[in-house]
């Protein structure tokens, strides 16, 4: 077993912390927690994605330890609550002063002491001591001295002990002087542990104005050296300190009050005192017994105490764009809905769209490897993989961790594409030397050198480049049987078992309501060739309905903005058509809710399934699809399918019939409800459940 009494210490490599020889062989893990104040606190202390990233790897270990040794109880409530670690693997082993803190044999013998070893020091004096973090709160005991009634202040110095950065001492030396009473406070700066036991022995009250403490070393050192203490009423304080011992610290005016009823009150202070010499007399030899008996029996390490799945999900995740990163948030939701899995998430995606999301509950997908060297392995990853750069880290991980993959598309040429620049380790000699590997010398030399594939050079060769990430997978998982089916026409024979496919998720897409207003027809998702933007402009002229009004809603490059724009013009309802580009989830809902007919068209497909158009599903919107790919499994009596090559007036003449029949429309929304509510996210997890706890 390795004990790590200081695992959080981030200037540490883990590597040296805890060596992978230790690992490799199964070692029990025992480490100490002194606070989880940066994650109670994340906005002043793991601001930096940097430093966050470091510390949630740290915080990984603390969660997998075999055994958790908690500073206070509050600590280890802490640790409960905030990891999810259950309570038998956690124990609060408080900490006691060192030795040398005791009451003094003469009090005047420590003043006199105390003032020969700090210049400036007077004989009746407040004590502090502790750090210059923003946590201490010394602003607010300045603010609180400066409240006292000016006999008080006359009477007692506020002495601030410790090492403070030169700027900052400097900040409250001026601050004590804005305040009125500068020659009223002393920064000690550094005292030796002699001075600080003389300090503590002779100050007439010891004043601790924390807002979070791990445990409060600072009050049991002034508590075990007879000296009347009030504190913050807040995490671990209130371990140490009776009820009226302690004030609202994030009040100046509270503080205030108990410091001037510490200087006042005899009775009080008698009382608090009292309490202190109640206490258990406890030693570090407790502390080490303690631990000792805390630590788990044997030598190799058990299973792991969580009975659950333990389960990594790579993907991007909003706010990054498109349609997989709002899949992956949904179903992500309902996998950890579940009570029998432990999922984490790890974000994919180019730099510049990760750092936006970490401080998200999901860790950048880097962290994978180290994650699991520290806390074991992972039952299973799933990757959410699809067809572009948000994707790549996903491909290399797959290669070096085999996972189940959740395919958002077949045809994976761009996926490579953009690994072999972002991720040169996935696609080793380049895109060309990837694909004629791939594909075994079958394919003409030149193909490739460009550093891609066009679509005529993909359909002329089949090629999908999914046979790599078959073989790399322990299961490769489509949303429709038309994926599935294309995937095994990819795979060598020797994967084509892995292939398999789960439900496509829809019925909790964002609701909508009802925008009452004229007839609109609306195309959601990406605009880009293949949603045929020009073909629906020219069916919206065909209509002969000047009410009618076209909106695509979805994010559009200015080329694919222009063809639809210039469409329009050519035939003369430019004035009705409009292209919303990228909206927020608000102005989804919105436009959903406005639509008359929707229409999601697509040219071709390589196996993905649209959740634009299970969106338009569930809100009960009639749909037209193109009769093509995952699109034929949908019921009829549910969406208007129309063939791949359909032309502009066959367009048109649905597009009639639906906004003129009244009735038709609302026996298509019904169906399409009824449909959307029969294949939830909470589905999906089911069965994506299942393959995770069934053999490969």
């Amino acid at each position: 077993m390795v004990h790590l009494a200081s695992p959080v210490e981030l200037s540490v490599p883990i590597d040296r912390l805890l060596p992978p020889e230790a690992r490799a062989v199964g070692t029990r893990v025992c480490v100490t927690v002194f606070d989880l104040i940066p994650l109670a606190m994340p906005e002043v202390y793991l601001e930096d994605p940097g430093l966050r990233r470091r510390y949630l790897a740290r915080i990984e270990l603390l969660r997998n330890a075999d055994r958790i040794l908690a500073i206070s109880r509050h600590v280890a409530a802490e640790v409960t609550s905030r990891l999810g670690v259950a309570p038998a693997r956690v124990l609060a082993v408080p900490l006691v002063p060192a030795a040398g803190f005791r009451p003094p044999f003469s009090r005047e013998t420590a003043v006199r002491e105390a003032m020969d070893a700090v210049p400036g020091l007077r004989s009746s004096f407040v004590l502090y001591t502790g750090g210059s973090d923003g946590r201490k709160n010394v602003e607010g005991l300045l603010q609180a001295w400066a409240l006292l009634p000016e006999e008080l202040r006359r009477s007692w110095q506020l002495v601030v002990a410790g090492s403070l950065p030169p700027l900052h001492r400097h900040h409250l030396e001026v601050m004590a002087a804005t305040l009125g009473f500068g020659d009223g406070l002393l920064c000690t700066g550094f005292v030796d542990d002699a001075v600080l036991v003389a300090l503590n022995q002779s100050a007439g009250l010891f004043v601790f104005p924390t807002l979070a403490e791990g445990f409060g070393l600072p009050v049991a050192e002034a508590l075990a050296c007879g000296t009347p203490v009030i504190g913050g009423d807040n995490t671990s304080i209130v371990e140490l300190l009776p009820d009226e011992a302690r004030f609202d610290a994030s009040s100046p005016p509270r503080m205030s009050e108990a410091i001037a009823r510490g200087l006042t009150d005899d009775a009080y202070r008698r009382r608090i005192l009292a309490v202190a010499s109640e206490r258990p007399d406890r030693t570090w030899d407790d502390v080490a017994a303690e631990t000792l008996a805390a630590y788990p029996p044997g030598v190799a390490r058990p299973r792991r105490p969580d009975p659950r799945l333990r389960l990594a999900f790579v993907s991007p995740l909003p706010p990054q764009p498109g349609g997989v990163a709002t899949y992956s948030a949904r179903l992500l939701g309902a996998l950890r809905a579940r009570d029998d899995l432990q999922v984490e998430a790890f974000v994919d995606g180019p730099p510049h769209h990760r750092a936006e999301v970490l401080a998200a509950d999901a860790r950048p997908l880097a962290a994978l490897d180290r994650t699991e060297a520290l806390g074991g392995r992972y039952d299973a990853v799933v990757y959410s993989l699809g067809n572009s750069e948000f994707h790549t880290g996903a491909l290399a991980q797959l290669v070096r961790r085999p996972g189940i993959v959740l395919a958002h598309d077949v045809r994976l040429t761009n996926l490579h594409r953009f690994a072999a620049w972002q991720h040169p380790e996935a696609t080793p000699g380049g895109f060309a030397a990837t694909l004629h590997r791939m594909y075994e010398g079958r394919l003409p030399a030149e193909l490739g050198r460009s550093g891609g594939l066009t679509d005529a050079e993909v359909d002329r060769w089949g090629l999908l480049m999914a046979r790599d990430v078959i073989a790399a997978s322990t299961r490769f998982v489509t949303t429709s049987d038309f994926a599935a089916d294309l995937a095994r026409l990819d795979a060598r024979p020797e994967h084509r078992h892995r292939i398999t496919t789960i439900p496509f998720p829809i019925s909790d897409s964002p609701s909508a309501a009802r925008v009452e207003g004229p007839p609109v027809v609306v195309s959601f998702g990406v605009l880009n060739p293949l949603k045929q933007g020009p073909l629906l402009v020219r069916a919206l002229a065909a209509c002969g309905d000047d009410a009618v009004r076209l909106v695509f809603v979805g994010p559009s490059s200015d080329a694919d903005t222009a063809a639809v724009r210039d469409a329009a013009s050519e035939a003369g309802v430019g004035g009705r058509v409009e292209v919303t580009g990228a909206v927020d989830h608000d102005g989804y809902r919105h436009h959903l809710g406005a639509a008359t007919v929707a229409v999601q068209l697509r040219a071709s497909t390589n196996g993905e399934s649209s959740a634009a158009v299970g969106d338009c599903l569930a809100a009960g919107i009639p749909t037209v699809v193109t009769d093509i790919g995952a699109n034929r499994a949908l019921p009829r009596d549910a969406v208007v399918a129309v063939a791949a090559d359909v032309s502009a007036p066959e367009l048109a003449a649905v597009l009639g019939e639906l906004l003129h029949s009244p009735g038709r429309r609302a026996s298509l929304g019904t169906a399409a409800r009824k449909y959307a509510e029969a294949h939830s996210f909470a589905d999906a997890a089911d069965a994506l459940y299942r393959l995770v706890s069934s053999p490969a």
